[in-house]
């Protein structure tokens, strides 16, 4: 995955991925429930075995925090509002990240996403 600015509200770098302890910049190991599938975003734990997206590795941050913090989508410092990320941004397959929703949509509270 690509390593962007993640402005101020995210949490410094983790030097090991917390469940398959590999460190920054490596690749995580297979059955690690924290690496991300390349196709779709999501958890690769359990993904389909045709699926043919490379490794993610381990940036030093949980998988979508640095999209929260790049948006403003934060609940708070170093709490990335990561239902949102999953809810109203698109995966780009190609870039291996989130991004933006093209219209902006209202959610019930009326606030703007």
């Amino acid at each position: 995955m690509t390593t962007r600015h993640t402005g101020t509200d995210a949490t410094p770098p983790k030097s090991a991925c917390p469940d398959c302890h590999v460190g920054i910049g490596q690749t995580h190991l297979e059955g690690c429930d924290v690496a991300r599938c390349l196709a779709t975003g999501l958890q690769r734990l359990g993904h389909a075995a045709s699926c043919r997206c490379p490794q993610d590795i381990w940036t030093g941050r949980w998988p979508g925090e640095a999209d929260c913090a790049e948006f403003g989508w934060m609940l708070g410092p170093g709490l990335p509002d990561l239902t949102r990320l999953l809810t109203t941004a698109t995966w780009d397959p190609v870039a291996h990240r989130w991004t933006r929703p093209s219209k902006p949509t209202t959610t019930t509270e009326g606030e703007t996403r």
